[in-house]
């Protein structure tokens, strides 16, 4: 039985992409594992959301030749969709593509694969997923354009996945796991292009009367409304997280970003999520050095996320992405490294401050791992937790919890 390796990079997508992959190709009696190990056959799903994740993407085919030099390695994903030929690495790489139909690298391999050729009666495997915390992905594409964003240019226009569908699907990761994360490109656009503008809510429907509780993975100002809130807060296995998009605090820099809403607009939304969800986790990422950011656009910008007060921010450098808006503006950005290290202090202060006011309080968690003496679990606001226990707890398990004391970068747990 032949060994592949799928190595992933970036978004939730991306791992949802990479686990269908797997799961097809286990079927097919190949032995598949996630990460950089020794195997015949290498999958890199790339990603290029900053010129980091790309030479990153690129780098990943170095490593895997020096695990194995006679390897070979197909790559698919956004940094290859925006470049395939810096992935031409001559005759290991077998087979290039993009972000569109990922999963033709089966057909791919599995014609190369004179094994597979000669026996393509392999048993079927079923495959079970170790992770506590199923993603479901119910959109792609992303109609936004942000100045900064390669991504529409990459995944194209907006499409959302059957609601039918997405059921099927819930109906049966709720038997597998005690919790789902609704993921999508511009998640915030589920449902627009079918006609629909309540396409979240009636995600959320499929929820109702089920164990299983369930998040959403990153959304815009937009869908934060009086009825999308409502909804939400009649769902017992809602997990009040909201990962909501800024990336700058400042007027003029979400303009020239082309964000589509002014941060009192952004403060109203957050205050209205707290309406409903007073203890919610809010967290969200913030670009420094855009480059139109001034001295005083960063003061304007640091000033705003003390004002929110996240539980947790994403903190990253602009990064410049060649065919974008913005890599024709005249870049007055300074002392970017220094405005990363202010605003991580800051963003450090802010969710110690969140897990503070959290101690002595009471969750719902789901057991997802053991590291280091102590079982792993996040609340419904997504405070992570070291739970000690006498007894072996159980990846998926769920409990009831007390928050004791901040540690490390979450909080000491006892079992109720």
């Amino acid at each position: 039985m032949k060994k592949i390796s799928i190595i992933t990079l970036g978004c939730k997508v991306n791992q949802v992409e990479s686990e269908d992959i797997a799961e097809k190709l286990e079927a097919d009696g190949y032995d598949v594992s996630m990460g950089l190990v020794q195997s015949d056959i290498y999958i890199i799903n790339t990603c290029a959301v900053t010129n980091e994740a790309e030479r990153k993407s690129r780098g990943i085919i170095t490593k895997v030749l020096k695990i194995n030099p006679n390897a070979k390695i197909y790559v698919c994903g956004c940094s290859s969709e925006n470049d395939a030929s810096k992935f031409n690495k001559g005759e290991f790489v077998k087979g290039i593509i993009g972000t569109q139909n990922k999963m033709s690298l089966i057909e791919m391999i599995e014609n190369d694969d004179e094994d597979f050729i000669k026996n393509n009666s392999l048993k079927t495997i079923a495959r079970v997923t170790d992770r506590t915390r199923a993603t479901l992905w119910v959109q792609n594409g992303c109609n936004n354009f942000c100045t900064y964003c390669l991504i529409p240019y990459l995944r194209g226009r907006e499409v959302s996945f059957p609601l039918s569908e997405i059921k099927k699907q819930i109906d049966t990761l709720s038997l597998q796991a005690n919790e789902i994360v609704i993921a999508g490109i511009n998640l915030s656009a589920y449902g627009k292009d079918l006609g629909n503008n309540d396409g979240l809510i009636e995600i959320a429907r499929l929820f109702k009367n089920k164990k299983t509780r369930f998040r959403f993975s990153s959304l815009e100002v937009n869908i934060i409304t009086n009825k999308f809130l409502k909804e939400l807060s009649e769902y017992n296995n809602f997990c009040e997280h909201f990962h909501l998009s800024l990336q700058s605090g400042s007027d003029n820099t979400l303009k020239k970003m082309n964000r589509h809403y002014t941060k009192s607009e952004y403060l109203d939304k957050v205050n209205l999520i707290r309406k409903y969800f007073p203890n919610a986790g809010i967290t969200t990422d913030i670009i420094i050095g855009f480059p139109t950011e001034t001295n005083d656009d960063f003061n304007e910008s640091l000033d705003f996320v003390k004002q929110v007060n996240f539980s947790s921010m994403h903190i990253f450098p602009y990064s410049i992405r060649s065919g974008t808006v913005a890599a024709t503006f005249k870049n007055v950005a300074t002392n970017v490294p220094e405005r990363v290290k202010t605003m991580t202090e800051t963003a450090n202060i802010m969710k110690s401050n969140f897990i503070e006011n959290n101690i002595n309080t009471t969750h719902e968690v789901v057991i997802e791992n053991e590291k280091d003496g102590y079982f792993m679990a996040h609340t419904k606001n997504f405070i992570l937790c070291y739970i000690k226990s006498d007894t072996p707890l159980k990846p998926n398990q769920i409990l009831n919890v007390r928050l004791l004391k901040p540690y490390i970068d979450g909080a000491i747990a006892e079992i109720i």
